[in-house]
């Protein structure tokens, strides 16, 4: 790959992330509102599953199976041993 190949990639890789990136301007000293503050701990729940995922996705990572798919063994224990 020669340098203008790679310079091209960066650009387009930039202009990608330009795309999804927000960004919000705050003055110094002032506080910035949480936009999870009129959230419900279910909704703040969810967001931050579907950011681990998205980080998770960005780093080549397979999504994880449910928990009730996991490999495992049953126990039973106490009275229903009978």
């Amino acid at each position: 790959m020669n340098f203008d190949d790679e310079r091209l990639g960066r650009k387009v890789r930039a202009a990608a992330r330009h795309e999804r990136m927000t960004l919000e301007v705050v003055a110094l000293g002032e506080r910035k509102p949480s936009p999870y503050a009129d959230s419900t701990p279910d909704e703040r729940l969810a967001a931050a599953v579907r950011l681990i995922e998205h980080h998770q996705a960005l780093r080549g990572a397979r999504p994880m199976p449910p928990r009730s798919e996991w490999p495992g063994e049953t126990f039973v224990c106490g009275e229903q041993l009978g």
